[in-house]
């Protein structure tokens, strides 16, 4: 007989269960608070290559191995450079969402980007930065955003089409305006936004699986083998009233390819030298990694190949130490 009551499968934080609009994830909102003492980006995006794992000296001081060389698993972002491709400014509607008031453009030198968006051809004079701060106090902009085009052909994935993300930016919405202006049509590293030590977020899009059945979509034991019918589903979907199947049932469906956010991920080392990581042969499923890339601790959602947005941490665990540790090796 079965247990006349048990746990609720599935957990709402994750509801609905269906495929990511798209690749690259979405960050809906950015806390311009992050960074209170200066004014920069408050994201990067970055190709996921694969892991490994690195032998560091413990620098958390509530750990009995403080000192000592311990061993950890860490996944490698190739992070190349982007470049800026124009000024977003939001303000409130009356409804209080967010809505596009103004965007100044750059033109960019870039022979990828035509395959991305329509490309102009005709010479742009950008406005001043006092004019546009002159626009944002007339028009109650409350966010300044930047978008930026990350170039994935500078890496070993194949790609060459690019993408377009938009970046937070710290600070109030005047000192907003003038950073992004002075860095309009420019190159932006991921040396300047992220330091070893920091905690970020990641957003990313969950590898696929396909329609899957409640046994692998949410850990559904298998029922008896004298069960009637099948064994590879839910031994009960519910009442007779109400007369419908609850969110709470665990049912087939899509398993994968989610928009999902981690938090507090480490940053133990950003560094421009590929051959710190490189081997022989390769990443498996990736290649080589060409140009400048980050080592974060632990594991990253999605596949490889895949972009990954990191914000800086929006509630960071304290825990965490503001420096980062030594690395004594990096396996390869």
């Amino acid at each position: 007989m079965s247990s006349p009551s048990t746990r609720k499968r599935g957990s709402k934080q994750y509801w609905p269960r269906v495929r990511a609009q798209k690749l690259t994830a979405v960050v809906n909102s950015w806390d311009s608070k992050l960074l209170p003492k200066e004014v920069g980006f408050l994201g990067f995006p970055g190709y996921k290559v694969g892991m490994t794992n690195v032998g560091l000296i413990d620098n958390f001081s509530h750990r009995l191995t403080k000192g000592t060389e311990i061993n950890n698993a860490v996944t490698i972002i190739e992070c190349p450079a982007v470049k800026v491709l124009s000024l977003k400014l939001y303000a409130l509607d009356d409804y209080g969402n967010l809505q596009v008031v103004k965007e100044v453009e750059a033109q960019l030198k870039d022979k990828n980007l035509s395959r991305k968006i329509d490309v102009s051809k005709k010479k742009v004079t950008l406005p001043k930065a006092e004019e546009i701060v002159k626009f944002a106090n007339s028009n109650e902009v409350s966010e300044v955003r930047a978008k930026v085009v990350a170039n994935p052909s500078e890496t070993t994935i194949g790609k060459k089409r690019p993408d377009i993300i938009e970046l937070g930016i710290s600070g109030n919405v005047t000192q907003g305006i003038e950073f992004v202006m002075s860095k309009l049509g420019t190159e932006v590293k991921v040396k300047d936004v992220f330091n070893g030590g920091d905690l970020v977020d990641s957003h990313a899009v969950t590898t696929g699986k396909g329609h899957q059945g409640a046994v692998k979509r949410f850990g559904v034991k298998l029922t008896a083998h004298k069960s009637e019918k099948k064994r590879r589903h839910a031994g009960n979907v519910g009442a007779w009233t109400p007369g419908r199947v609850l969110t709470t049932i665990p049912m087939p469906g899509q398993h994968g390819m989610h928009e999902r956010t981690e938090w507090n991920k480490w940053i133990i080392k950003v560094s421009s030298n590929p051959e710190e990581v490189n081997n022989a042969a390769g990443f498996r499923g990736y290649g080589l990694v060409k140009g400048d890339f980050i080592l974060v601790k632990g594991s990253v959602a999605g596949p490889k190949k895949r972009m990954i947005t990191f914000v800086r941490a929006t509630r960071p665990n304290r825990r965490y130490p503001k420096v980062a540790p030594e690395i004594t090796y990096i396996n390869k």
